[in-house]
């Protein structure tokens, strides 16, 4: 018995130190042409050198843009715009332009906006759709930004903002 007790003894005098490492959560982002929000710039920037043949920036403020001539995304013509801030991607636009492509005569578009919307909505739930005029918007709110995507007959565009905004 007294060796029971000479053994409890020691485990209980015996420190034991728990680290803890406390990280923030970031929710999973959808991925367009290799680019998500929350990269840090230096990816951003080999990512826009391997995509486009043509880029570039303009700093204003702490805001960084970093904009593409004509490229290809998902098989389709598109304009694409990085918005950096605190030295990581905040914002994705993208705008498509299917109608104005060669040899798709605009048949391409539906298929697009369609997974495009589901994409998004598999990432973000249903959101919110509203008309105005020959213009649909769709939007999603959540705790960590505005997702937004607009279509009509002539562009597509999509612009994605997530984050907080840093006050």
């Amino acid at each position: 018995m007294t060796a029971m007790l000479i053994i409890f003894a020691s485990i209980s005098s015996a420190q034991v130190r728990i680290r803890t490492q406390i990280t923030r959560y970031s929710p999973p982002r959808p991925v367009f042409a290799g680019c998500h929000v929350g990269m840090p710039q230096d990816s951003a920037f080999l990512i826009m050198k391997r995509l486009a043949a043509r880029y570039d920036t303009l700093r204003a403020d702490s805001v960084l843009l970093l904009e593409s001539d004509s490229v290809q995304i998902w098989n389709l013509p598109a304009y694409i715009q990085l918005q950096i801030v605190h030295k990581a991607v905040r914002t994705i636009v993208i705008n498509w332009h299917p109608l104005g492509s060669e040899g798709s005569g605009g048949s391409a578009y539906p298929t697009l906006r369609d997974g495009l919307i589901s994409v998004l909505e598999k990432n973000f739930g249903r959101g919110i759709a509203f008309t105005n005029g020959s213009l649909t918007y769709r939007r999603w709110e959540t705790e960590d930004g505005t997702m937004e995507a607009s279509h009509s007959d002539k562009y597509l565009r999509v612009f994605l903002r997530l984050g907080k905004p840093r006050s």
